[in-house]
């Protein structure tokens, strides 16, 4: 559990660096942050859209080919330093974008696959203990390739490509095996007693708003810290450091909540307290000591994602890989869409970025109110206490 929490650590500590350290690749390739934005999307798009092949292609493999493959290649990113300047510095940044992406995207559909494994960990414990390896690498992606960029330039980012090494390693040191779903129907399936079995397609629906508001959260925050309030480059990754911090955390908070009480009751709630804290956080951005809400939110809002893919495991639909391919891939590329449409509609429309990431509640709000739909509709008999003993 805690080698497969550390492989999902490092493929996101990978995908936290961008955004972070995007202010200073726009000063050191002289572009805009609509260029900036395209690169951040190609890496983006494919880290999760791939994701949803990764579940189809691989649903009845038990040997994890994709854990190794996928820590080398996320460590691509690393090499920004080594890419041309002039004309050829775009579509090259992009390449390497892709190549990482796909690195990272590989990685997180057979890890999932992997903990679901671990039978004698109630899956809400292990799911939670998965992704918050992952929200840990995320957040320390900003904090330390903001630290080494502002200390070293570009190069100091070589190092980290040993994490990937050190992976690699411990997967096959360990002898890791991916579970594979039982080859009967989903109906039959969903009718085994004390199990929550939520329509799979219902949980990606209120899984949507709140991705897009993390998506516009963590990409353009450091950007508005940096550029439009004049804060450090190191404070703006730092700032993403504290959202996923709080995420970590909330993660174990939530999931022992969650084992005790009702995983789509918590959920909701989760993402109903998110609304205050992220309000209060965007009216007192200005405030360096306002990073404190960060915290606050993270503990919400990431633990509410954590939980949906609990709820996903359990879901009555589409296989499991396929599931967990949607879910921590085809929610984001679906995101990193809208993210892209908004950013291009508010260049067009001259709002300004810091308007945009004032949009951010406003997806946390509609992902709580399609829960409390969703609980409506199925009844708390639906959506009951998993069983521990399930794998």
């Amino acid at each position: 559990m805690l080698v497969l929490a550390a492989v999902h650590f490092i493929v996101d500590l990978f995908a936290g660096m961008p955004p972070a350290i995007l202010p200073a690749i726009l000063d050191e390739f002289g572009w805009k942050l609509s260029r900036g934005a395209l690169v951040l999307a190609a890496l983006y798009l494919t880290c999760n859209g791939v994701q949803m092949l990764t579940g189809h292609m691989r649903a009845g493999k038990r040997r994890p080919l994709f854990l190794h493959l996928g820590l080398i290649l996320a460590a691509g990113i690393c090499l920004i330093a080594a890419l041309p300047r002039g004309k050829a510095a775009f579509p090259a940044m992009v390449i390497l974008a892709v190549i990482s992406g796909f690195g990272i995207a590989v990685v997180h559909p057979e890890g999932l696959r992997a903990v679901h494994r671990l039978k004698r960990i109630p899956p809400t414990l292990s799911t939670a203990v998965f992704m918050a390896g992952g929200f840990l690498g995320y957040a320390s992606g900003g904090g330390v390739s903001a630290l080494l960029v502002s200390r070293y330039g570009f190069q100091g980012l070589y190092p980290l490509i040993a994490c990937s090494v050190v992976g690699v390693a411990a997967v096959i040191l360990l002898k890791i095996r991916l579970a594979v779903e039982p080859k009967v129907p989903n109906e039959r399936a969903g009718q085994t007693p004390g199990v929550c079995r939520l329509p799979f397609w219902f949980i990606f629906a209120m899984a949507m708003p709140a991705a897009i508001s993390t998506t516009i959260l963590a990409l353009l925050l450091p950007t508005v810290l940096v550029d439009g309030l004049g804060f450090k480059l190191t404070f703006g990754g730092f700032s993403t450091t504290m959202f996923g911090l709080g995420g970590a955390a909330g993660s174990f908070v939530w999931a022992y909540a969650a084992r005790r009480r009702n995983e789509l009751a918590c959920t909701v709630v989760a993402l109903f307290l998110a609304v205050p804290l992220l309000l209060a956080y965007l009216v007192l951005i200005d405030n360096g000591s306002a990073i404190w809400m960060l915290l606050g939110a993270g503990f919400c809002t990431i633990s509410a994602y954590s939980l949906m893919i609990t709820l996903s495991r359990h879901a009555a639909g589409p296989t499991l890989g396929r599931r967990m391919g949607v879910m921590v891939g085809g929610t984001w590329a679906l995101a990193y869409v809208v993210f892209m449409a908004l950013l291009s509609a508010a260049e067009h429309l001259n709002i300004g970025i810091r308007s945009t990431l004032n949009l951010t509640p406003c997806g946390y709000l509609l992902s709580g109110g399609f829960g409390v739909l969703l609980m409506l509709k199925v009844g708390p008999a639906r959506c009951s206490r998993p069983d521990p003993n399930e794998g």
